[in-house]
């Protein structure tokens, strides 16, 4: 998932949970709770529905940040997600990359 997949995916999470809200309202810009009218019961809500689909990313960091004035953007929350599942993905890639290596080993050692 790009980083375009993960704003359009949250945005309309926002919308769904909140049906007053227009879609260009919900953009990267917007404060949750300032522009969007999001309380704190929204956004457990939007991160307990995200944590659901992203088990293994750890919110409460965000969350902290989150709480300080301007910090709770759309697009912060966009960015803390593709930064995580960018880290997961070269976090894979690197535990594949020795067993890839190890059977290359095993195909020069039969072509000799």
């Amino acid at each position: 998932m790009d980083r375009q997949q993960i704003l359009d995916h949250v945005r309309n999470m926002i919308l769904t949970m909140n049906s007053g809200l227009f879609p260009d309202d919900v953009n990267e810009f917007a404060s949750m709770t300032y522009d969007l009218g999001m309380d704190s019961l929204y956004l457990e809500s939007l991160i307990s529905r995200l944590k659901e689909e992203v088990a293994d990313i750890e919110f409460t960091p965000w969350y902290i940040k989150a709480s300080r004035r301007g910090h709770d953007t759309v697009g912060s929350l966009v960015d803390y997600i593709d930064e995580h599942m960018t880290a997961s993905r070269a976090a894979g890639a690197s535990k594949s990359e020795p067993a890839a290596d190890a059977r290359r080993g095993e195909q020069q050692v039969e072509a000799a």
